[in-house]
């Protein structure tokens, strides 16, 4: 990094080290609802605004999902005595990490379904320390062989064609490596084991199965406690169980969709088309169409490889449509490789 972004760095450090535990120690005395609320609300109006301390789009975005998303989201669950961090509520260290980063605790899952049987078969070899750090070589391996490609010239004459499959690769990758990498501390400065942010995305055979238990882990677990869980159970009390559950998921991709038109905000400083948003939410019509089949038909039994297949087609398919043209035309790729 720049010695601007090491001084931007350090500043948002310490800004959000010192808000985590004025949070810790006062807000958490108070009673919850709206009086934990209103004394947290200049720190969520604060995190929203740190990331703008740092010129480089990398650490912008990164500072952004840390902290205008993930941390802001899990401070107003504790608002309402919900969420992850009432677990770490008596170690500020454990709250402060909890908060600031995208990790969780690993738990073991009681009760798999669909997709789940499969991700839990695959987990148990992902949290070795040979295998955490050769995923860091690799998904850095990964990183830059992706920017070369990204600033060849036919990349650049043929855009539509080299660089959707090409950002795929790099955005996992840059979650990978740093996921792993705060995995690694944490093992080594909280003493826990922690969930991976991915588990296998190639092998979904639903897009439920891809956006609940393979695809960005951490979102997931904290966008279902926020959104999915009220939203289903204030709707179960005027509709059916079913209904419920589908108006829960559409408003679920929603706020996601919302979330990362933030973040393209502040990759891009540019205003918002929509697309991503359109993306999300047509996942979540999709998704409660899957439902709606399960639920008329029953299980239909396809074989494995044609379901993986038909994932992830429908999902490459739709981000070529909605999901990458915004990122082409900002050129993030050149973006990115100017400042490696």
């Amino acid at each position: 990094p720049r010695s601007s972004d090491l001084d931007a760095l350090l500043r948002a450090f310490l800004s959000t080290v010192a808000s985590l535990t004025f949070v810790h120690i006062v807000v958490s005395r108070l009673p919850k609802n709206l009086p934990r609320l209103i004394a947290t609300l200049p720190i969520f109006y604060l995190f929203f605004l740190l990331p703008w301390l740092f010129s480089s789009i990398a650490h912008r975005t990164i500072c952004a999902f840390f902290l205008s998303w993930i941390c802001n989201l899990r401070l107003l669950l504790f608002c309402f005595d919900s969420g992850p961090l009432l677990l770490h509520r008596h170690s500020l260290r454990h709250f402060v990490a909890f908060a600031a980063l995208p990790i969780q605790i690993r738990q073991p899952h009681s009760r798999p379904s669909e997709d789940q049987q499969h991700v839990q078969q695959d987990r148990h070899h992902q949290h070795s320390w040979g295998t955490t750090l050769l995923r860091v070589a690799l998904a850095q391996s990964i990183t830059f062989l992706s920017l070369a490609a990204l600033s060849t010239d036919y990349a650049q004459r043929r855009p539509e064609l080299a660089f959707p499959p090409l950002y795929t690769l790099l955005m996992f990758s840059v979650l990978d490596v740093h996921v792993a990498a705060w995995t690694v501390l944490a093992r080594l400065f909280l003493d826990v084991e922690l969930e991976p942010q991915f588990d296998r995305p190639y092998r979904s055979t639903s897009l439920g199965g891809f956006w609940g238990h393979r695809w960005n882990l951490i979102v997931a677990a904290t966008l279902k406690p926020a959104v999915y869980r009220p939203v289903r159970s204030a709707c179960s009390r005027l509709m059916g169980s079913m209904p419920a559950r589908l108006v829960a998921i559409l408003a679920t991709f929603l706020v996601s969709g919302l979330m990362h038109e933030l973040m393209l905000y502040y990759l891009s400083m540019e205003y918002p088309t929509w697309e991503w948003t359109g993306f999300f939410v047509l996942h979540g019509f999709l998704i409660a169409g899957e439902l709606c089949l399960k639920w008329a038909l029953g299980p239909v039994a396809l074989p494995r490889a044609l379901q993986v297949a038909l994932t992830l087609t429908l999902l490459y398919a739709s981000a070529v449509w909605l999901f990458y043209p915004p990122v082409i035309r900002i050129g993030v790729g050149s973006k990115a490789s100017a400042e490696v």
